[in-house]
């Protein structure tokens, strides 16, 4: 496994394009499938290759240090 590559199932959602303001869409079908609503908080990361970056929701985020601290 390539380090820093997601290795899960891709799929399309079509094409975004970023305004002069730097703001994209989310696709629809896409934050229905990823519950995102208005207001929701996402973490901005870049990818180590330099070819984009990975949207994560701060809930999940929260989620995962509970787990940890658990542990």
């Amino acid at each position: 496994m390539k380090k820093g590559i997601c290795q899960k199932k891709k799929k399309i959602y079509g094409f975004i394009t970023v305004t002069d303001k730097g703001q994209i869409a989310i696709p629809i079908q896409l934050r229905k499938e990823l519950d995102i609503g208005k207001g929701d908080k996402l973490i901005v990361i870049k990818r180590d290759d330099q070819n984009g970056v990975n949207l994560i929701k701060v809930g999940a985020v929260d989620k995962f240090i509970d787990k940890l601290s658990k542990e």
